[in-house]
């Protein structure tokens, strides 16, 4: 399992090391960065040591993606903080998000920068349907980056004695730490998928002139993500047979969508009947939702052509995208071109 999570524009996550304690003791004895927190309070290096970075550590074999991640800055390698994103019951559906940032890094938009990463691999990739939230009502800057998150208010709560005592991200010695009350805010899977929508990506019917970049989607995907499923030899069949003109022939029968962001095609999914029969994102677009956005589309064309389930045959590779989003196993598999595939169905409401 590698130790980087994700990169964004200027940040780096990975997963925590034996050797951060260091990183830790300085960022927790910093009273700026604990105001919030714990009122200041100094953290005593035994504490970081014994009890929170081996809270962090215990998620290096977790699930891929939940967890406590180090926040390294790209350009310099400095460690900047870290972030957390990890189900807040038995079930991935729900997951909260944190960050804690070194002052240094403030006013920089890091903190909205890897958090937007985190909850666009949260819903794009991970299944996740509910993103929360939570600090001090008076934290401005943090209730100001939720709502640059697309977060919402949802209510306000306190922490209980019990709750403040065994915390695992900060340390204090006091039971009640704040006179006032702390606030959660949230974003679902649909506000996230309309504020995706609202970021440059446009999806709308397949045009004749379409048919080189649809080609090259196809193409690509099956080269670099089917890759890991199927063997290339097997895939090459397909690949050779996904040709510019092969494309348009074949969408002259069938419903084909494409998406389009900031002018250039990412993605494409062709529906014939009640068959779904293509479906491409390329891979550097995939996790950022592109694929949530386009299926749901093609099931808005199904429904209202009268459609009342769709049905496909999905690749390994796909079989879990369909699944996070309603798709169920029919137990029949298919001897596809490149190799087995699995039938699925969805029900449309």
């Amino acid at each position: 399992m590698s130790d980087i999570l994700l990169e964004t524009e200027r940040l780096r996550l990975r997963r925590f090391a034996a050797d951060d304690a260091d990183h830790l003791f300085a960022l927790d004895n910093d009273p700026a960065v604990m105001r919030y927190i714990n009122g200041g309070t100094p953290t005593p290096r035994k504490v970081i040591e014994q009890q929170i970075l081996p809270s962090f550590l215990r998620y290096a074999d977790a699930t891929p993606g939940f967890g406590f991640w180090a926040a390294e800055e790209k350009a310099t390698g400095d460690f900047i903080g870290w972030f957390v994103f990890r189900p807040t019951g038995d079930t991935t559906d729900e997951v909260a998000i944190g960050y804690r940032l070194h002052r240094a890094a403030w006013g920089k938009g890091y903190a909205t920068e890897g958090a937007r990463a985190l909850i666009d691999r949260g819903f794009g990739e991970w299944g996740v349907e509910r993103v929360v939230a939570t600090t001090y009502e008076e934290n401005r800057a943090s209730r100001r980056v939720m709502e640059k998150l697309g977060m919402r208010y949802v209510r306000s709560f306190r922490y209980s004695a019990e709750e403040i005592r065994t915390s695992d991200t900060s340390y204090t010695d006091a039971a009640d730490v704040w006179p006032g009350e702390d606030v959660i805010y949230a974003i679902d899977r649909a506000a996230w998928e309309s504020q995706e929508a609202k970021r440059g990506l446009h999806i709308r019917l397949y045009r004749s002139a379409d048919a080189e970049a649809v080609s090259a989607i196809i193409r690509e995907t099956m080269r670099v993500s089917n890759s890991a499923d199927y063997p290339l030899e097997q895939l090459q069949p397909l690949i050779d047979y996904f040709s510019p003109a092969k494309v348009e022939q074949i969408n002259r029968t069938r419903t084909c969508l494409v998406a389009e962001e900031n002018g250039q095609l990412v993605a494409t999914a062709g529906l014939e009947e009640n068959e779904v029969v293509t479906f491409f994102v390329l891979p550097d677009q995939q996790g950022q939702g592109i694929g949530s956005a386009l299926l749901q589309q093609l099931e808005a064309y199904a429904r209202a052509q009268g459609i009342p389930a769709l049905r496909l045959d999905a690749s390994l590779t796909g079989k879990p995208f369909y699944a996070r989003h309603g798709f169920q196993l029919t137990g029949d598999v298919v001897a596809g071109t490149a190799g087995p595939q699995v039938s699925m169905r969805k029900q449309l409401r």
